[in-house]
């Protein structure tokens, strides 16, 4: 799948693998209707399932290699998942669709938000001119700092294998939605990555 290929499918949510992997979810705030970019942390594989529990029509941008084995890009294209392009994801913004990205781009096991943000949320969000949306997720139990002495792919691998431990629910808070320039990416997602760890 190329990153400017149309995208003609219509995303379906996962509620029963939203209940079977994570508990019961609890959603604080609203999400405005229409066009926009949220923008969440991730602390989990099992995130990519609460964008379509909270929105069903939103399009979550993930790397490239989910869509290089085909068994993973039948299920990612019916859940609505995008290559993470921003042309692709201006022209969803641009048609009225609601996109979803994580700006670090990696998971965090602990749930700690320490990696550094890329600036493709703030270019998406300017170039299309739609508000940005600050998201958090927090699950009702984490791992503890032994995960730590692992390199984050092999927290990843472990956290994967060992999710029916860690299965006591979510919480879902949105922030209120605003605009960007994109005058100064640098210094709009640093405003953005501070909205996101005061939710």
């Amino acid at each position: 799948m190329s990153p400017g290929e149309p995208l003609q499918v219509t995303p379906q949510p996962a509620p029963g693998l939203v209940r079977l992997l994570v508990g019961e979810v609890k959603i604080v705030g609203s999400l405005p209707a229409g066009a926009v970019l949220l923008c969440s942390n991730h602390p989990s594989y099992r995130d990519v399932f609460l964008f379509g529990f909270l929105c069903p029509k939103v399009r979550l941008l993930v790397d490239a290699k989910v869509f290089t084995f085909p068994f993973l890009k039948r299920w990612a294209i019916r859940w609505g998942f995008v290559q993470v392009a921003i042309p692709t994801a201006v022209g969803l913004l641009r048609a009225g669709e609601p996109v979803a990205i994580c700006p670090t781009g990696v998971v965090e096991a602990l749930g700690e938000d320490l990696q550094p943000y890329k600036t493709g949320a703030v270019r998406m969000a300017a170039q299309a001119g739609v508000p940005l949306v600050p998201m958090r997720i927090r699950y009702g139990n984490y791992p503890g700092p032994w995960v730590n002495r692992f390199s984050i792919t092999t927290q990843n691998v472990l956290l994967f294998l060992l999710w029916p431990f860690y299965r006591r629910g979510a919480t879902i808070t949105l922030g209120e939605p605003y605009q960007v320039a994109g005058d100064d990416v640098r210094a709009e997602t640093a405003e953005l990555r501070r909205r996101m760890l005061a939710l």
